[in-house]
């Protein structure tokens, strides 16, 4: 039984969780439909809105200057992660670069803050 709406535009896509997203993520292989529904077994529409998700984060990623950018930021994969959960698309279903990194900075930074004694 469905709960999550499917996603027909790019606004519909609905934020995730930082833990339903990243849970047993490997950024570098796209799990098996079959995998991804067994996180959601009893909503499919979710399973569609962390496969749209990774697709937009691994997007991202393959652009030439994140792995400069990354490098040069103090960001984390978790940092990442977390703004990949939550972030919206843009109408080309992906991460518009300058807001991801916005928000992968602003992320860095609270959990820079949260660190300090």
């Amino acid at each position: 039984m469905d709960s999550t709406p499917f996603p027909t535009r790019p606004l519909d896509v609905i934020a995730l969780t930082v833990q339903e997203f990243t849970l047993d993520i490997d950024m570098d292989q796209t799990p098996s439909l079959d995998a991804i529904c067994a996180r959601f077994l009893h909503d499919t529409n979710r399973a569609v809105v962390w496969l749209i998700r990774f697709n937009a984060l691994n997007t991202w990623r393959a652009q030439s200057e994140t792995a400069l950018w990354l490098a040069a930021s103090d960001g984390t994969s978790d940092d990442v992660c977390e703004v990949a959960a939550g972030l919206s698309l843009n109408d080309r279903w992906e991460f518009d670069s300058a807001t991801f990194r916005t928000a992968i900075a602003g992320a860095t930074s609270k959990r820079l803050r949260a660190a300090l004694p």
